[in-house]
């Protein structure tokens, strides 16, 4: 990310914007149960997921798998070209960064009778309370080539949506006023972690060296969910075509960003110097607005297909 290269501000607007996978798998959670828990069908919900998610992201990895193998990548790494291959669908990142996220999210997928069942428990409570703590004590692994362990580290920001939905009745019928004494908490709770954040130097570079110490970005999305959440949440029976149609085709952006995220990236090392504010910018209009277009297009070219081929 371009944002590195500002210095201090960029460590400020890194804490702000970093780790934002946190509200994806908590978006995750909450759409499983409130859209699956009540009429499940663990086959036909696995079946869905290879078709739309894991269709896609075979289709548009193999091909750089084999990019990467023509230039020797595996000769890095010391491995096969067998070897490569299947470490890099297994990781999901190696070949195109972002994509780590499937074989976590996967993982997800699997065990999603157990958080049916835990649904159903008072013990839910208690193991979403756990893995928020754990995730605030942990950090990701190594280029988020571990997908066990990247499920590790978020599993409690799932396990939230899970609760969010399935309590929603309750947490809407809060008053107002409590709703806005929250929302006022944790945006200071996440002004203030965001005050004392040390910076992108002091980040763990594994999930090992990142036990036990506080995950100042992870705290801080937590209380910035928790505020986004309650000021949203007069809105979430109000239809927004712009907004629905993002939302629809989000997992083809998910797709698209990283190529083009790596597009970018390749190009910016040709050139000599530009100023980081300027990259920043240039790199927030590449990669999301040009995904976007790619999306369209391609969702106008294959019409129904294009979900078997970037998940939208």
């Amino acid at each position: 990310m371009s944002i590195q290269g500002i210095g201090k501000l960029g460590g400020y607007l890194y804490y702000i914007v970093g780790d934002a996978t946190t509200w994806f798998v908590f978006i995750s959670g909450y759409l499983f149960y409130y859209l699956e828990a009540n009429n499940f069908k663990y086959g036909a919900y696995l079946m869905k997921k290879v078709k739309y998610v894991i269709l896609p992201y075979l289709i548009l990895s193999i091909p750089v798998i084999f990019f990467w193998l023509s230039a020797s990548q595996n000769v890095l790494y010391g491995l096969t070209p067998l070897n490569f291959m299947l470490w890099s669908l297994i990781a999901g990142g190696i070949a195109v960064g972002p994509m780590w996220f499937i074989p976590m999210i996967a993982l997800f997928f699997t065990f999603t009778p157990a958080f049916r069942f835990l649904a159903r428990t008072k013990a839910i409570y208690i193991v979403t309370l756990t893995f928020l703590i754990f995730s605030m004590f942990s950090s990701r692994s190594i280029y988020n080539a571990n997908a066990f362990l990247s499920f590790l580290h978020f599993f409690g920001f799932y396990m939230l949506g899970i609760v969010a939905a399935k309590d929603a009745a309750v947490l809407e019928r809060l008053k107002t006023e409590t709703k806005k004494k929250i929302i006022f908490i944790s945006i200071l709770a996440f002004i203030f972690f965001g005050y004392f954040f040390p910076g992108m130097a002091s980040m763990p570079n594994s999930f090992f060296n990142g036990l036990g110490l506080l995950n100042y970005i992870l705290v801080g999305k937590l209380f910035l969910l928790i505020a986004i959440f309650f000021i949203f949440e007069q809105y979430y029976n109000r239809e927004n075509k712009s907004l629905g149609y993002l939302a629809r085709i989000s997992f083809g952006l998910f797709f698209a960003h990283g190529f083009m995220a790596a597009i970018f990236a390749k190009v910016l090392k040709s050139i000599n110097y530009i100023d980081p504010i300027v990259t920043l910018f240039a790199e927030i209009g590449v990669v999301i607005f040009v995904s976007i277009g790619i999306v369209v297009l391609v969702k106008k070219v294959l019409k129904k297909w294009s979900r078997y081929v970037i998940g939208c």
